[in-house]
């Protein structure tokens, strides 16, 4: 979708009242996780090692003391 057609659904969403606009946001909502839903749930295990080269060359002392240092 590009952005004149998204910007032509928000104009069309703004004419709504409050209660409609809740109304779509709810149905919105709906729809979004119930196709979330579908990807599946993910093991903690699978998170194993993500963002490990973050720490890579972080003496691991160091900021343990300076952390508690606040």
């Amino acid at each position: 979708m590009d952005a004149q057609n998204l910007n032509a659904i928000l104009l069309q969403v703004d004419k709504l009242d409050k209660a409609e606009q809740a109304i779509l946001l709810k149905r919105i909502t709906k729809m979004i996780t119930k196709n979330s839903s579908s990807l599946g749930s993910i093991s903690l295990t699978q998170l194993s090692g993500l963002g490990s080269s973050i720490w890579r060359g972080l003496d691991i002392d160091k900021y343990i003391d300076d952390e508690r240092q606040w």
